[in-house]
């Protein structure tokens, strides 16, 4: 099935949960990453959505959108119109504010991200994704679909192992 998600020492940098941050959406309302807990989240500042989402639909995995145009430009530049473009693509997730992922201008969340998984900066749009658990534990994703399957299978192996137990 593939390999599985890098993850390496919890809260490097002393942040706190990835449950407690928030961020600002492309409508300019704040999202509590609260909202999440229980779901699979994939994070990332786009693709594969579709299909995704067909698979496992929203109930159970959830989608953010971290639009940026510091990949050559490539992104539009008003959240009105990324919103548009990710409506015309039936985009299943949640869009967050259009700005930087890279740096200290990125966002609360995906700092937090890159200090749990010890990642860099992504050199390339498409490059930059990470899941996080049902128990919000932060990966690196190495095989996105076998990534994202075993992580819905964790609270279902947990059950069986009460069950077990009992």
């Amino acid at each position: 099935m593939g390999s599985s998600s890098t993850k390496l020492a919890a809260s490097k940098k002393g942040m706190t949960s990835f449950y407690s941050l928030t961020a600002v959406t492309s409508d300019g309302s704040i999202k509590k990453m609260e909202d999440f807990r229980g779901k699979v989240v994939y994070a990332t500042n786009y693709a594969q959505f579709a299909s995704l989402h067909e698979r496992w639909g929203g109930d159970k995995l959830s989608i953010l959108g971290f639009p940026s145009r510091e990949f050559g430009w490539q992104e539009f530049e008003k959240d009105e119109e990324i919103q548009e473009f990710a409506k015309s693509k039936n985009f299943p997730g949640i869009l967050m504010k259009l700005g930087k992922i890279k740096g200290d201008e990125a966002p609360e969340v995906w700092k937090f991200f890159k200090d749990e998984t010890g990642a860099s900066d992504p050199m390339w749009n498409f490059r930059g994704k990470f899941l996080v658990s049902k128990n919000g534990e932060v990966s690196v994703p190495t095989d996105l679909e076998a990534d994202i399957e075993r992580l819905m299978e964790e609270d279902i192996k947990e059950v069986i192992k009460e069950v077990i137990k009992e």
